[in-house]
């Protein structure tokens, strides 16, 4: 299920909801203040990867094998 973030018309108040269809995400009520209607905002993407080269794998470099510069396997 998406998360999409709002803001209520009526009281201003800012908060995330959980949707099951785009149907739900129109009609979401202000957990502060109950009214129906709360706006959605845009907002942005986040995603998270590995920072880091894994350890299990070779080093990248010009050869496919064992990553060495200068060639497939250091000839």
């Amino acid at each position: 299920m998406p998360m999409y973030e709002y803001q209520c018309e009526s009281c201003e108040a800012e908060f995330e909801e959980l949707v099951s269809s785009a149907a739900d995400a129109r009609s979401v009520n202000c957990p502060k203040c109950g009214v129906a209607g709360a706006k959605r905002r845009v907002s942005v993407f986040a995603a998270r990867g590995a920072s880091e080269p894994s350890a299990s794998g070779p080093p990248m470099g010009a050869c496919g094998r064992c990553g060495d510069p200068n060639g497939p396997c250091g000839s």
